[in-house]
């Protein structure tokens, strides 16, 4: 299966090369085909320019109906494409030399950059052609030296005066030079591209074995996700009937009782509903991790959902002497669900409430924009550290308000609340002040008369 991964690598490399070569033969092209346009010079040169013009334009067209249509797939009917256009521009290279000057022609260098490019992106077995290019470059110009130094071939260009030991000579040395430029540069660039491909294999390794952890990882997440659902479902039948019983007893329907065991019947029932609330959550945490959290919206008026969580709140309230501000116009709807957002709600106005003191005030705010609404509560409690805020929306983490503080918490109310909000399209977010109080803000799209 790897293998069969890193031929596709592989492919994708040399499908690349290959468009960008053909991209770079055009360019070439329309280069020439200019300055042959320019040129005021006429010489018995020129039709053998156009005429390499011409051959080039035409097997770069038929390299690029090649690749259009995605013939060949294979990897080495691809390597094999390859080779046969980049003869072909050897080829092209060596006629250009041949009628630019032969030993004086100053494209000679175009042999290395083929050489460059055979070895371009080639991160894979594939950069050993760039021996084949550059045994080739060598043979081409070699025999080329040779056709003209034996006098097979007419000379374009500068015709030496050298006696025929003198002229062997100069073309030895520039053979021998050239071919040992063309070796040593295919040996620099195999290296490398080897290198580049051992890190390429190493980096493809450790990207697989991350794979395999994160793999790991969310087989475990899901785990303890089907565990906390699971506990969860189990524990609230057993959950609900101690609770009945429980208050079956505190109602004396079982018998007497004296007032001490009614306190202690009375403080069980609390501790019975927390651990249900707890419960709860963990279900809507699971529910919102799986995706199975499904939102039932409705139009409606924002002020009469924060209006039910003021009436269930307002007792707790009243019991620390903390006065509620209900500053929130009437005529802003919502298209929610009502039973989510009441409950965002409820835990922002309750998690106010506890971190309020007696005799503080909290306010209770909307405001009407274009698209969205935003709401806020606000109070005069005793903030948050700024060095905690990046944990307050985070899971089964507690902000230490103050110290000794008795409040309890299940670390995950709002956690869950920028869930919700969140999955209405709106978001949620803070400021606070240490010993001055906090805000929280949500912002939820609105109702317009045309929805």
């Amino acid at each position: 299966m790897q293998d069969y991964q890193d031929e596709k690598i592989i492919i994708r490399d040399i499908a690349d090369k290959f468009i960008w070569t053909i991209g770079v033969r055009y360019l070439i092209i329309v280069l020439g085909a200019i300055l042959v346009f320019l040129s005021t010079r006429i010489n018995n040169a020129m039709p053998l320019i156009l005429q390499l013009i011409f051959f080039v334009a035409a097997y770069n067209i038929i390299a690029h109906v090649i690749y259009m249509l995605k013939r060949p797939r294979s990897l080495w009917g691809l390597i094999s494409i390859g080779w046969i256009f980049q003869f072909l521009d050897l080829i092209a290279i060596t006629f250009l030399i041949y009628i630019s000057g032969w030993l004086e022609s100053p494209f000679w260098f175009l042999y290395f950059v083929m050489i460059i490019l055979a070895g371009f992106g080639m991160f894979s077995y594939y950069s050993f052609s760039v021996f084949v290019i550059a045994f080739s470059s060598a043979l081409f110009y070699l025999g080329l030296l040779l056709a003209l130094y034996l006098k097979i071939l007419p000379i374009y260009g500068t015709d030496y005066a050298l006696s025929p030991q003198e002229l062997f000579f100069l073309i030895y040395n520039k053979a021998v030079f050239a071919s040992l430029a063309f070796l040593l540069l295919a040996v620099t660039i195999y290296y490398f591209s080897n290198l580049l491909n051992d890190q390429r294999k190493e980096l493809s390794s450790n990207n697989r074995k991350l794979l395999a952890i994160l793999e790991k990882i969310k087989d475990v997440d899901r785990m303890k996700d089907e565990f906390i659902s699971t506990a969860s479902h189990e524990l609230r039948t057993p959950l609900s009937v101690v609770r009945e019983n429980v208050a079956l007893v505190e109602d004396k329907i079982a018998g007497d009782i004296t007032e001490k065991q009614k306190q202690l019947l009375s403080t069980a029932l609390l501790n019975i509903d927390h651990l249900a609330k707890i419960l709860d959550n963990l279900l809507d945490i699971a529910k919102i991790e799986s995706h199975s959290l499904t939102l039932k919206r409705e139009a409606c008026n924002l002020a009469q959902l924060a209006h039910k969580a003021v009436d269930l709140l307002s007792n707790k309230a009243r019991q620390k002497n903390i006065s509620l501000e209900f500053k929130i116009p009437s005529a802003i709807s919502v298209w929610v669900d009502v039973g989510q957002i009441v409950r965002v709600i409820i835990n922002l106005l309750d998690n106010a409430i506890k971190y309020t003191p007696s005799g503080g005030k909290i306010a209770l705010n909307a405001n009407n924009y274009n698209d969205t609404i935003e709401f806020s509560i606000s109070d005069t409690g005793c903030g948050i550290a700024k060095n905690d805020f990046s944990k307050v929306f985070e899971r089964f983490v507690h902000i230490k308000k103050e110290e000794n503080a008795p409040v309890k918490s299940t670390g995950l109310g709002l956690s869950i609340c920028k869930s919700i909000i969140e999955m209405h399209g709106g978001r949620i977010w803070f400021t606070s002040e240490l010993g001055k109080g906090s805000k929280f803000t949500f912002s939820l799209p609105k109702v317009t008369p045309h929805d």
